[in-house]
């Protein structure tokens, strides 16, 4: 409660210290936390990988066992050794190659295949005396028997990498009676244990190192530095860590070692994790860590202090304003307070001077308001006053056209009186009357037009009509046919100087009518044709006509929006042989728009 009595800045300072506070137990605890976590994960896993391995191992010695069982049995290993320099080594050292390439090949942790006796050797990486001192060790044995980790002496060297795992077992005979049971000589397997398929990290990988001893104390490592195998080696023997049964575990200073019987055959698996390289990367995330909360806090600072400048400030203002407002009439006329913040404050303070001046505001939208339904009401009655006389107007033509009509036949000119009758029609067709007709209203009107052509051009024009009796009563829009009537006679049969044709034909096709008018004047040039065929194909864009033929956009235009993207108009004209426009609508004459 204490703290809710202090201003807005002094909590917000408060807040800060804390949040820096909290940042500096959260780093410790994070530290501590990651490096007992990573330490325990890298433990089960370094267990993990040991049985693992050790039931790898098992089933490497089972291979081999396998294999020496194999071999004890073949013919050409006992005869080389018992008789090497007779007629047949040839064919025993030709056969046997093929086999030991053959068990090499499938088996590529194998080095090295070696025969040793009293009279020969033969190995690619030991001398016979090395064979030999192997083949007095294990004198007297029978089945599998290690040697652990050996170099090769013709190498002449000791690294750990180029050590093998060489494994023996002695041959006694058994294809020949002579010989039966007589012990003939030794064979040897030499296995390469990085190629072995054993699966363990790789040396750019993880902080737990992996080495496999055997009883002599000779090792192979598979992902750890010489320096750091030697190391762990003096720490495990001054431990005396290879006599235990069983899996054991020393918690050094630098290194977590895992000490792990692989087998009867007298191996150890080594499995190390390194403390320091462990602190090291714990140590890493923590900083990193670090980072995002400090940098977190410092956003936070600077949201805060923009919030101070941006809300508590304006706001002490405007409550200064306010008390101001209090001590003097609200009538009066006061500079407008201009407050710098947030939009909010901001909003609150445009609202706050529109409250004062509200009365001022109504009082103009009501003489507004005043003004504006008076000059509508005037709209209105002026409105009321044009649609009488455009109804006057019409009935005056009417009454014009019959007289001129009537005086036409009283003084016996037909042509006269039939084009005011036509004409009569076509006005009467525009201005009164539904925008939907039947196809034979429209067409009635197209002859009436057409009858008025005739008379302006006697012998010019002839008109063909083939219009199927069903296409008739087909409801279509007013003025779907003259506009085209008139384009073609226009622009194409009235420029000739021959006597042209107009052919006007309506069908139907399923669930469409299509209407043909097509004239043989004088065509479209080429490129008004083209421009046209673009107007047409973006005919949904109105501004789009030309001061030429308007009639066919503002047709194509018109059927676009009554009936929609699915009907329309295709036109073709070739120069000097006439045009064709085909159009094609519904036969219900239904239109998707209104």
């Amino acid at each position: 409660m204490k703290m809710a009595k202090l201003s807005i800045k002094k909590q917000f300072q408060i807040i800060l210290i804390c949040m820096a506070g909290l940042c500096l137990i959260l780093s410790v605890v994070s530290y501590t936390a990651l490096d007992r976590l990573l330490l325990k994960n890298a433990a089960a896993y370094a267990r993990n990988t040991s049985q693992k391995f050790d039931g790898e191992m098992n089933y490497l010695f089972q291979r081999i066992d396998s294999i020496f069982n194999t071999m004890l049995f073949d013919k050409n290993i006992e005869g080389l050794l018992h008789t090497p320099y007779s007629s047949q080594t040839q064919r025993y050292l030709k056969d046997l190659l093929v086999q030991f390439s053959s068990y090499t090949i499938m088996n590529q942790d194998i080095s090295d295949i070696a025969l040793v006796s009293d009279e020969m050797s033969w190995s690619n990486i030991y001398d016979g005396g090395t064979l030999r001192g192997l083949a007095k060790e294990m004198e007297g044995t029978h089945g599998l028997y290690s040697f652990g980790f050996l170099s090769s002496p013709l190498t002449n060297s000791n690294r750990s990498r180029e050590k093998r795992m060489v494994f023996g077992c002695n041959v006694y005979g058994m294809m020949e009676t002579a010989y039966y049971g007589q012990y003939l000589g030794s064979l040897f397997l030499s296995i390469d244990p990085g190629k072995a398929p054993i699966i363990l990290p790789s040396p750019q990988q993880g902080t737990t190192y992996f080495l496999l001893v055997d009883s002599s104390r000779h090792y192979f490592s598979f992902n750890c530095p010489e320096d750091i195998t030697q190391s762990l080696m003096k720490s495990c023997h001054d431990l005396d860590a290879f006599s235990a049964p069983e899996t054991r575990d020393y918690d050094l200073r630098d290194y977590l070692i895992y000490v792990t019987p692989a087998s009867d055959m007298g191996y150890y698996i080594i499995s190390a994790i390194d403390k320091r390289e462990l602190h090291g990367d714990v140590l890493k995330t923590t900083i990193v860590i670090t980072i995002v909360i400090i940098a977190s806090l410092i956003l936070l600072a600077v949201f805060m202090y923009i919030l101070l400048r941006n809300m508590v400030s304006p706001l002490n203002q405007l409550s200064c304003y306010i008390e101001e407002i209090k001590q003097k009439p609200l009538n009066k006329k006061r500079k407008p307070l201009l407050l710098d913040g947030c939009s909010e404050i901001r909003t609150l303070n445009t609202s706050f001077h529109e409250l004062i001046e509200e009365q001022q505001k109504l009082t103009r939208q009501l003489y507004n308001t005043t003004v504006s339904l008076y000059e509508t009401e005037l709209g209105k009655k002026q409105a009321e006053l044009d649609f009488l006389r455009s109804q006057i107007n019409p009935h005056f033509l009417y009454n014009t056209l019959e007289s001129i009509k009537d005086i036409a036949l009283e003084k016996q000119v037909p042509e006269i009186a039939g084009m005011s009758d036509a004409l009569g029609k076509l006005f009467r067709y525009n201005v009164k009357g539904e925008n939907i007709v039947p196809l034979s209203r429209e067409l009635e009107i197209t002859m009436a037009y057409l009858e008025i052509q005739e008379s302006r051009f006697p012998g010019k024009l002839e008109t063909i009509c083939s219009i199927r009796e069903e296409t008739r009563s087909v409801p279509v829009m007013k003025f779907l046919l003259q506009p085209l009537v008139e384009n073609a006679v226009f622009h194409g049969i009235e420029p000739a100087s021959r006597k042209g044709t107009l052919f006007i034909g309506a069908r139907l096709q399923g669930d469409r009518l299509l209407i043909t008018i097509q004239d043989d004047g004088i065509g479209i040039p080429e490129d008004t044709f083209a421009q046209l065929q673009e107007r047409l194909a973006d005919i949904g864009i109105i501004n789009t006509y030309s001061e030429q033929h308007v009639g066919i956009l503002n047709v194509a235009h018109r059927i676009l929006l009554n009936y929609g993207p699915g009907y329309g108009l295709t036109l073709d004209s070739i120069q000097g042989e006439g045009t064709r426009i085909l159009l094609t609508l519904p036969a219900d004459g239904a239109a998707s728009l209104s």
